[in-house]
């Protein structure tokens, strides 16, 4: 008599976190984005029975307790995502294949070769303390609302949910902001700047933007300079482009508002300076980003 066979219970995958186990979510009066396990996340662990811990061998086969992948080297990423302050507007944002299109084709794929790429980069930093300089940040100019913040807080829930990499997403007027504050306080800009240069990745968003007065340049070229001394990589957006016909126009007002307006049309080597521009060109990939305004509802 033959065995009834059972049909295969297929796992569904959580609606929810997608399977990730992971949730990135809005909390009230929160400015960032906030990840959490996913009510799906197996309790106790399967892979460590709750304990955090799991037994491996060594190379001469002893038995060695390691921390638990799953669980807590999940909550580890969750709160790498966490430190990084995505705005909560992003917290959507990744590098999935349905946020490609003709316009950022270019700009997702090298995206992707960079995240895929960094832990080997910055594996070889730590066992070397040195790299080469095959792997480089990126550059990420043109005009508001074609995506590129939410490109790069894609690649931030990349890094930190998928590798396991620390990153820093700062836009630049709010560092300024925080700066200011700092003063205010007794801090010192290095204590604020600190974790900015040992992330492992930092992302400066609308880099350019402001009254570009002495201070605000010299914050710009401390963070540039010290990522460039430690090898460290930089990711930027700005609306500032290498070329005067189609970078940001800003409107000028003369003081007595007697002359006709006139427009503004900084390149970025020239709204940041030659020392940091050239800082940038060693360390980045330039690469501009076109297309309709994505903020505009049709």
């Amino acid at each position: 008599m033959k065995k009834k066979s059972v049909p295969l219970i297929q796992s569904v995958p959580c609606e929810r976190c997608h399977g990730t186990h992971v949730l990135i979510e809005a909390v009230p009066r929160q400015r960032y984005a906030r990840g959490r396990l996913c009510e799906c996340f197996p309790t106790p662990c399967h892979a460590c029975s709750g304990t955090g811990f799991i037994l491996r061998r060594d190379r001469f086969h002893r038995e060695m307790a390691a921390s638990c992948p799953e669980c807590v080297g999940r909550l580890q990423r969750v709160e790498l995502y966490n430190e990084a302050r995505v705005p909560r507007r992003y917290l959507h944002s990744r590098l999935k294949v349905t946020d490609q299109d003709k316009h950022n084709a270019q700009i997702f794929s090298l995206l992707d070769a960079i995240h895929r790429n960094l832990p080997d980069y910055l594996r070889t930093h730590q066992e070397q303390g040195s790299t080469t300089d095959d792997l480089k940040g990126m550059v990420l100019m043109g005009p508001p609302g074609t995506g590129k913040t939410h490109l790069l807080s894609g690649f931030v829930y990349q890094c930190t949910i998928t590798h396991g990499i620390s990153c820093v997403f700062q836009g630049f007027t709010e560092l300024l902001s925080e700066l200011r504050q700092g003063y205010s306080d007794g801090k010192s800009d290095m204590e604020i700047i600190e974790p900015h240069l040992l992330a492992d990745v930092l992302i400066i968003d609308d880099m350019g933007k402001g009254r570009n007065t002495p201070w605000e340049l010299g914050i710009l070229d401390t963070l540039i300079t010290e990522r460039y001394n430690r090898d460290r990589i930089v990711m930027v957006t700005t609306n500032y482009t290498e070329a005067e016909e189609n970078t940001l126009r800003e409107r000028v007002l003369s003081k007595d508002r007697s002359e006709e307006e006139q427009f503004l049309s900084d390149t970025i080597r020239k709204r940041v300076g030659e020392r940091i521009y050239s800082r940038l060109r060693e360390m980045c990939y330039f690469e501009e980003l076109n297309g309709p305004d994505r903020r505009q509802v049709d």
